[in-house]
């Protein structure tokens, strides 16, 4: 035995040298051995899922035939209990009977028809139509007694009773009926066992290929690790080499970060200054034109009151303009966080929201003495403001829930409503709002998730790094 062994690792050693390596031809080996085991577990696999499937189709067909006889006894009885008792109440049932005898025979016909290959059914289609014909037969000897008991010759209806030509093909469909079952069970039992037979093909395929490769991947791993240990120095250079570029990301990433938010504080601190240019150019601008119409419409209030009126609604318009200029300077850039401070600000944000939607509120935030760093500040007011503009567009909540944690190094935002819910797999991956505060969030270093489902609500978790050491912007107030 030693030496069969000794043998076959020399003959390997052979066939390695010749194809240039042992790993190598082993990973080949390894290769074909796992192609040819899927190529044929896969056709094995689907030989017997098709097996399976004509083993399903076969009950139901016998199922089907039992149901057919039992649709031809309900009509046989209904019809004799109207020919007994003259009531029109078994004329319902026996029509049924009849229904579904006919659609019984219609279906096993188009089952046997679609199993495959359908000559192989011959016998059962030779035995069904035999069945047809006496079925129909049958049903046309039940209409003529009916067809005489309706029009009241109920005499001449039992006398076709008696003459015992139902019964007989009572019989004669019965024994067709035993005829296609017996056929069917042993088509049935054919198919189990050559499924049987495929599915211990396949135990034994699936057994004995993990054994080939578990062997191979033995003497791939009884080479690899010889390798491994004359590149243990080479590794280790490289480990240590791997450490200095690790060491040389995490300080980009330290970089990058410091640079999103140096981005995001010159952002809010654009927007700032396009919130004051707009509050106090465009503000007095509009409220310079609203005294002066006002002031025209005194005027010409006797003389042209047409034109005053018209006047008026310009003035409307221009009470419309202000206000929309109001809410757009404080979109841009909120004046409490400047005015008041950050958490004031928030809670005013969240009153508002929660005044205006009725929402019933449950929040809770950390110490208002908590120093936040401003830009991340404004980063957790806009996402705190954006997920209350899509509550209050889309969602339909009635409850809301607001939690604020925060410890030295991170604030975590959590936001939960019992709204509709979005279905996230068919989200477009432009949706401004949540792609907004999703960057906002990850350009600093934080984390941002959303779960939600149709009738679920919408939850938003954010994840703020508050261990930042940045100027802090200078904002002055409106």
């Amino acid at each position: 035995m030693q030496k069969l062994v000794n043998l076959m690792f020399a003959k390997l050693d052979q066939l390695f040298n010749i194809f240039g390596g042992r790993n190598i031809t082993l990973l080949g080996i390894s290769l074909i051995v796992t192609i040819f085991s899927l190529f044929f577990n896969e056709n094995w696999l689907h030989t017997a899922t098709e097996k399976s499937a004509e083993i399903a189709q076969l009950n139901r067909l016998m199922q089907e035939v039992q149901q057919l006889q039992s649709s031809v006894y309900k009509a046989e009885s209904s019809q004799r209990g109207y020919l007994l008792t003259n009531a029109k109440e078994y004329l319902l049932p026996y029509d049924i009977g009849v229904d579904d005898a006919k659609k019984g025979l219609q279906s096993i016909n188009t089952a046997l028809l679609a199993l495959t290959p359908a000559e192989a059914y011959k016998k059962e289609q030779t035995i069904l139509s035999k069945l047809s014909a006496d079925v129909g037969a049958k049903i046309s000897e039940m209409n003529v007694t009916l067809e005489f008991a309706t029009d009241g010759k109920m005499v001449d209806a039992k006398k076709i009773v008696k003459l015992d030509s139902g019964l007989m093909q009572m019989h004669t469909i019965n024994h067709n009926i035993e005829l296609l079952q017996n056929a069917l069970k042993q088509r049935l039992q054919v198919v189990y066992e050559a499924r049987n037979l495929t599915r211990m093909v396949i135990r034994t395929s699936v057994i004995a290929g993990p054994i080939v490769l578990i062997f191979l991947v033995v003497l791939v791993i009884k080479q690899l690790l010889k390798e491994l240990a004359d590149k243990a120095l080479l590794q280790q250079q490289l480990s240590d080499e791997n450490l200095q570029h690790e060491k040389h990301a995490i300080e980009q990433s330290k970089l990058l970060r410091s640079l999103a938010l140096d981005y995001q504080a010159d952002v809010e601190r654009e927007r700032h200054k396009l919130a004051r240019e707009l509050h106090d150019e465009l503000g007095s601008i509009l409220t310079a034109s609203k005294m002066d119409i006002a002031w025209v419409i005194k005027s010409l209030a006797k003389s042209h009151p047409e034109i005053a009126d018209k006047l008026k609604k310009t003035n409307t318009y221009l009470d419309q303009g202000i206000n929309f200029k109001r809410q757009v300077v404080q979109e841009l850039h909120p004046a409490m966080i400047s005015t008041f401070g950050f958490w004031p600000a928030l809670r005013a944000l969240i009153d508002d929201a929660v005044e205006r939607n009725q929402w019933e509120l449950t929040i809770t935030l950390p110490d208002e003495g908590t120093v936040i760093h401003e830009t991340i500040s404004l980063v957790a007011y806009r996402i705190v403001q954006e997920t209350l503009n899509n509550c209050n567009k889309y969602a339909k909540a009635t409850t809301l829930s607001i939690h604020m944690i925060s410890d030295d190094k991170h604030l975590k935002i959590e936001i939960q409503d019992n709204g509709v819910g979005i279905d996230l797999d068919k989200l477009e991956a432009t949706t401004h709002g949540l792609s907004g505060m999703r960057h906002r969030v990850l350009a600093i270093g934080g984390h941002f998730e959303v779960s939600s489902g149709i009738g679920k609500g919408l939850f938003t978790r954010a994840i703020l790094p508050l261990d930042v050491k940045l100027s802090e912007p200078t904002f002055t107030t409106l």
